[in-house]
């Protein structure tokens, strides 16, 4: 099952949420906490887009994400920015649980 599986779009709201309490772990390394987890929905899906995210829209930000990493030059930085893709990528595998 992925994230958009069920739906076609989801509320940020309930991302942010799903965000929050999902317990997904990144490799060995520290882990996001609840806090910077609820924040990766307010900063990779904006205002720009609607109150709700599409697949293609989550796409599109992990997509813009991974060229912002590639051109930051700070390794600190990039390795958080590479932590918070990990967590968007493993995300949308998972199951969304509201209905």
């Amino acid at each position: 099952m992925s994230l958009f599986e069920k739906k076609p779009e989801i509320p940020k709201r309930q991302l942010k949420e799903f965000f929050k309490k999902t317990d997904i772990k990144i490799g060995q390394g520290r882990q996001l906490s609840e806090r910077e987890k609820g924040k990766l929905a307010i900063k990779y899906f904006p205002r720009k887009y609607s109150s709700s995210i599409s697949k293609g829209e989550y796409s599109r930000s992990l997509n813009e994400l991974k060229k912002q990493k590639g051109q930051e030059q700070d390794f600190t930085k990039k390795t958080k920015m590479g932590r918070e893709i990990k967590f968007l990528e493993e995300a949308e595998k998972r199951e969304f649980p509201f209905k």
